[in-house]
């Protein structure tokens, strides 16, 4: 697992710091504990979303974005020497939050929209008032360019470490950024994982990120369990030279472009049709519950199984066509009629050619005909 585990670094990085010792802008801070006045400090739960702080700008013009662990943050704030004067806190609303994230969101707002001091010794800022305390912890620097102007395209983070097998715990994520919007599809490890989001002044957010359910032991199950763990919290948004890094609390997914595809030398299905199985190796189709569709829209596979709705990210490179994260379905149980191994002859990267409007998808040992509808 050494190869994911560099790819992650799961582990606490001895970066220089891209801030002034005495000025806590222009770095991202998460939140270490809350105390508020005349009561211990209170360290939030592990399972619950870190809230984060971010201050650019200078004097008293900074402006503050971060967010409260399961809501965006907004605010303007005013520094003069210690002196800390947040104002105008927006925290959107809090129908995402539990009951417990939902605590730890009113005492952060009420301490930060108390702040009348910071002090900031190396990586730990404190912001102070009468209501009490909030404890922060350097998580990020500064970005070399505003996210939404340059990420808008497909990236991706692929790691393939240990034997083949079931157990391998492949990992191949694409994440596809468009303006402010933001979605992740592929495999954890041994599971297919989808969520959408958003960019939220320098962090990603997943509202939320749906998974496989397949067992996945050992070192391939921790591994994937902490890369799931990453993609349900805020992760601030770094350039790495031609890298994208996305940083959490417990560690970072490192992405690169990924490669656009070649051309397929007229191997192109029409977007505009939906391909239905007529033959399987050279005999008509079995009668399955619903006829079995493809079809192929905006780099999207799509169709019917015969039974379930599938989908996935596909790209077709040198003739074959390849899935980018596995297929994710719907559930439903058809007990009476065949199972035609749709995913497993996927996983095959079958080659495919277009003839009119026959579409022909061959691996080793199976031959699919569909009929353009």
């Amino acid at each position: 697992m050494s190869a994911l585990l560099t790819s992650l670094t799961l582990a606490a990085l001895a970066a220089p710091a891209l801030f002034s010792p005495a000025n806590p802008a222009g770095v991202t801070w998460t939140l270490g504990t809350v105390q508020p006045a005349g009561r211990g400090a209170i360290t939030p739960g592990a399972a619950l979303a870190r809230p984060t702080l971010r201050l650019d700008g200078s004097g008293a013009s900074l402006k503050i974005t971060g967010n409260t662990g399961c809501s965006p943050l907004t605010a303007q704030a005013a520094l003069k020497g210690q002196a800390l004067v947040v104002r105008g806190v927006q925290a959107g609303g809090s129908e995402r939050c539990t009951d417990a994230a939902l605590s730890l969101r009113e005492d952060y707002l009420r301490l930060l929209n108390a702040t009348t001091r910071y002090d900031l010794n190396g990586g730990t800022l404190i912001l102070s008032g009468g209501a009490g305390r909030l404890t922060f912890t350097r998580t990020g620097g500064a970005m070399t360019d505003t996210p939404t102007d340059s990420l808008d395209g497909t990236w991706q983070m692929r790691v393939t470490p240990g034997p083949a097998g079931p157990e391998r715990g492949q990992a191949l994520l694409r994440f596809t950024f468009s303006g402010a919007k933001v979605t992740v599809a592929g495999l954890a490890g041994c599971n297919t994982v989808t969520g959408s989001g958003a960019v939220i002044g320098q962090q990603v957010v997943f509202g939320g990120v749906a998974s496989t359910r397949k067992l996945c032991p050992g070192a391939a199950g921790t591994a994937e369990n902490r890369i799931l763990g990453l993609l349900r919290a805020p992760l601030t948004i770094e350039r790495q030279g031609g890298a994208l890094v996305l940083r959490g609390q417990s560690g970072q997914l490192t992405l690169t472009r990924a490669p656009v595809p070649a051309p397929t030398g007229g191997a192109t299905p029409d977007p505009a049709a939906t391909y239905t199985l007529t033959r399987l190796n050279g005999q008509p189709a079995p009668r399955t519950l619903r006829p079995v569709t493809l079809s192929f829209r905006d780099g999207r596979l799509g169709g019917s199984d015969g039974c379930n709705s599938v989908g996935g990210e596909y790209v077709i490179r040198a003739g074959r066509v390849e899935l980018s994260g596995g297929l994710m379905g719907t559930k439903m149980a058809c007990p009476d009629q065949p199972d035609l191994g749709f995913q497993t002859f996927f996983e095959q990267r079958p080659t495919l050619t277009v003839q009119g409007g026959t579409l022909t998808l061959r691996t080793a040992e199976d031959t699919w005909e569909f009929q353009a509808r």
